[in-house]
C-alpha cells in the first residue's frame, strides 16, 4: 500500500515528502544522496471557542477578555 512518507537526506539534510510503500525505509534523494525515513510529529490544537474542550475553552476566553481590556469596548 502506498503512502506519503517523509525522509530526510543524510547528504543535504532537506526533508521531503515522497509516495511510497509502507515498508519503504530508504530512497534516493535529489541531491543522489540517500534519505532515510522520518517520522513527522503531528500537530494540533483544540477548538476553545466551541466549549467542547474545557482548559482551551477558559484559555480563549481568558485570551480574549485581555484582548478585550487592552483594545477597548466594542474594538476588537
Amino acid at each position: 500500500m502506498k503512502m506519503l512518507l517523509d525522509f530526510r537526506c543524510g547528504n543535504s539534510n532537506e526533508v521531503f515528502e515522497r509516495l511510497e510503500d509502507s515498508s519503504t525505509r530508504t530512497v534516493r534523494c535529489a541531491c543522489g544522496g540517500e534519505a532515510k525515513r522520518i517520522i513527522t510529529p503531528i500537530r494540533c490544537s483544540l477548538d476553545g471557542a466551541s466549549g467542547d474542550f474545557p482548559g482551551a475553552h477558559y484559555k480563549w476566553i481568558r485570551e480574549h477578555e485581555q484582548k478585550k481590556g487592552k483594545c477597548g469596548e466594542g474594538e476588537w
